[in-house]
């Protein structure tokens, strides 16, 4: 599960969402529903508007569960002041169309008569399919795991040397406060 970030190159707003595919994969969806017209979400009036060479797309981070994803969902906003993208629907619901019954033959008796039992064929909307997270290929899978846990250990990683540098920083400024205080006194 990726979190990316949509940038409207024009207006400097940032609009963040989440997908199991790909970024590039998704971005398609955005631009082709568009063009539809269908909808009124500011993301799709902004491609209408500005055109979508005027975007530029990355991928923020990549997330292993559910929490994560929320969690650097969350970040990504906060660090961008961020447009969310959770909920926006990219696709028409597809109409089904339920056939007629079968032509029932009638029974050969002298007082049957043929009978239409065709009725009109009714539309129903069906509802989108809901992603289950998985990919269906172990090998994308594989991909997703490592990719996940490089990412944790990056971010770790980068976490331990911010508070080193922190406590490096808060050990020089004590020093320079000791030593000051020291100079003081002896005045």
């Amino acid at each position: 599960m990726i979190v990316f970030t949509i940038t409207n190159d024009v207006t400097d707003e940032v609009y963040v969402g989440t997908t199991k595919d790909s970024v590039e994969e998704r971005w398609k969806q955005y631009q082709e529903a568009a063009a539809l017209d269908h909808t009124a979400a500011r993301l799709f009036k902004d491609i209408r508007d500005f055109g979508a060479k005027n975007f530029s797309t990355t991928e923020y981070a990549v997330a292993f569960d559910r929490e994560d994803l929320k969690d650097l969902f969350d970040e990504a906003m906060e660090e961008h002041q961020g447009i969310s993208l959770v909920g926006i629907k990219t696709t028409k619901p597809k109409p089904i169309k339920i056939a007629a019954p079968k032509k029932v033959a009638p029974k050969k008796t002298s007082t049957a008569k043929a009978r239409n039992s065709h009725g009109p064929v009714t539309t129903i909307f069906a509802k989108p399919k809901i992603s289950s997270g998985r990919t269906n290929s172990a090998v994308k899978e594989r991909a997703i795991k490592e990719a996940i846990s490089e990412e944790k250990a990056e971010r770790e990683t980068k976490k331990l040397m911010k508070a080193s540098a922190e406590a490096q920083e808060m050990l020089e400024i004590m020093a320079r406060l000791d030593n000051r205080g020291s100079t003081l006194k002896k005045r």
